[in-house]
C-alpha cells in the first residue's frame, strides 16, 4: 500500500459487532471456501479485516463467489417476498425488497439458508442514521443538513413499506428492524447487473449482497475491479496493488468524501485525498448580494429557473480566463464565506460535553474528528486565497 500506518488509520469502525471465529468458519464452510489466501483478523487501526497468508500481486483475484451465494433481485423474487411483491399492485425498488427480504430470512435463524450469513452481520451500525439527536447536534450545519433530508428519505422509504405490507397480515416490520436491514445492504451491497422486472422499479436495481466480501476495508489507495465473471459463474474482486504477506488486504469502496464515508458507511478517514468542504448555494447569493456583484440577481434567476446542476459549476475553470476584475470580485466573495464558514465550525466546538476526548462517545468523537477535518479544509483554502 506505501502507506503510514498514521495515514492508513480509519477514525471510529464501520460496524460496532464483529462475529466471532467459530461464526465466520462456520461462514466459510457453507460458502465451500478454502480462503487460502486470506483469513479474519482484528487489526489494531480498522478493527476487522482481512490478511493475507502469502503475497499477492497485481492482477491477482482476492475474492470469488459462486453466483448461488449472492443475495440478487432473483433470489428475492423466488422468495416469500417475491410472492407478496408479484400480488401487489405497489412497486417497491429492490433495495426495499431487499429490507424485507433480509428481515424475514433473520426471523427464521436456523431454519434460513441465508442464517450463516445473516448471524455474521452487524446488529448495529455507526453510521449517522444511528447517532442520537444530542449527538448530531455536534455536526457542523452542512454535515447535518445532508443527514436530516438523509432521515427524512428513510422515513419516506419506510412509509413506502409498511404501505406495502399493509394488506399482508403475515409480514410486520418496524423501523428499528428496517434501518438495521436497509444499512446492511447499505453498507455492502454490490454492483451486480439485473434484467428489469415487472414487479421492481429500475430505480437502484443493480444491487446484490455477497457473503464474506464486507469484511474487506476501505483505503483510499487501493485499486480494484469488481465484476461478475460469466466464465467461472462467481463474483470477483481483482486487486492492482501489491500486499506483503500478513498485511492487511483493501479493497475501494469508491473516491468518497468523509462526510460520505461517515453517513453510509460509520467511519472517516484522516488525509483522505477526496475530501471536500460543500458550500451552501443560498450562503454564497447571500454573499453575493451583499456585496452588490453586478447582476447577481438575473443570474440567480438563470440559474433556478434553468434548474442548472450546482455540481457542474467548477467547469468555468476550463473556460477561459475571467476578467482581473471579476477575478478580484470571486477571491473577495470567497474569503468572506470561507471566513463565515469557518466562524461556523468552530462554534459548535464549544457545543461538545468535555474537552477530553477521552469522556466523549464514539460517536462524540467521531463528529469532534469530522469538525477538525473540516475546519483545516477552511484554513488551508483561506491560506491559498492570501
Amino acid at each position: 500500500m506505501g502507506r503510514t500506518l498514521r495515514n492508513r488509520k480509519r477514525i471510529g469502525k464501520r460496524v460496532a459487532h464483529s462475529a466471532s471465529s467459530d461464526e465466520l468458519i462456520d461462514l466459510f464452510k457453507w460458502l465451500k471456501m478454502k480462503v487460502r489466501k486470506l483469513r479474519p483478523t482484528m487489526f489494531l487501526d480498522t478493527g476487522r479485516g482481512l490478511m493475507t497468508k502469502r503475497p499477492i500481486y497485481p492482477g491477482d483475484v482476492i475474492i470469488a463467489i459462486p453466483k448461488p451465494f449472492l443475495i440478487t433481485m432473483d433470489t428475492v423474487l423466488k422468495s416469500e417476498v417475491g410472492f407478496l411483491l408479484k400480488r401487489s399492485h405497489l412497486k417497491l425498488n429492490l433495495q426495499q425488497a431487499m429490507t424485507i427480504f433480509l428481515i424475514t430470512e433473520k426471523e427464521k435463524q436456523e431454519e434460513s439458508v441465508w442464517w450463516r450469513y445473516i448471524k455474521v452481520l452487524p446488529e448495529t451500525f455507526d453510521t449517522l442514521a444511528f447517532w442520537k439527536s444530542s449527538d448530531l447536534c455536534l455536526l457542523s450545519k452542512n454535515v447535518y443538513k445532508k443527514t436530516f433530508a438523509a432521515l427524512n428519505d428513510l422515513q419516506t422509504f419506510y412509509d413506502e413499506i409498511i404501505l406495502f405490507l399493509s394488506s399482508s397480515k403475515e409480514v410486520m416490520i418496524t423501523f428499528n428492524e428496517f434501518r438495521w436491514a436497509w444499512y446492511c445492504i447499505n453498507s455492502r451491497s454490490i454492483y451486480y447487473d439485473c434484467d428489469s422486472s415487472p414487479y421492481i422499479t429500475d430505480t437502484n436495481k443493480n444491487i446484490a449482497l455477497a457473503p464474506f466480501l464486507d469484511l474487506l476495508n476501505h483505503s483510499t489507495t487501493a485499486e480494484v475491479e469488481a465484476a461478475f465473471n460469466k466464465n467461472n459463474n462467481c463474483f470477483e474482486i481483482k486487486t492492482y496493488n501489491s500486499f506483503r504477506k500478513y498485511d492487511q488486504v483493501f479493497i475501494s469502496y469508491g473516491a468518497h468524501s468523509n462526510t460520505h464515508l461517515l453517513m453510509e458507511y460509520g467511519f472517516i478517514l484522516p488525509d483522505n485525498p477526496h475530501d471536500v468542504y460543500e458550500l451552501n448555494y443560498d450562503e454564497i447569493v447571500k454573499v453575493a448580494q451583499n456585496l452588490n456583484l453586478q447582476y447577481i440577481d438575473k443570474k440567480k434567476r438563470i440559474i433556478e429557473e434553468n434548474e442548472i446542476n450546482r455540481k457542474s459549476w467548477k467547469l468555468i475553470f476550463k473556460d477561459d480566463t475571467i476578467s482581473i476584475t471579476n477575478q478580484k470580485a470571486v477571491k473577495n466573495m470567497s474569503q468572506i464565506i470561507l471566513q463565515q464558514e469557518l466562524l461556523e465550525i468552530r462554534s459548535v466546538f464549544v457545543k461538545f460535553p468535555s474537552k477530553d476526548k477521552s469522556r466523549l462517545t464514539p460517536h462524540q468523537n467521531l463528529a469532534l474528528d469530522l469538525l477538525k477535518i473540516e475546519e483545516n479544509i477552511l484554513q488551508q483554502s483561506i491560506k491559498l486565497l492570501q
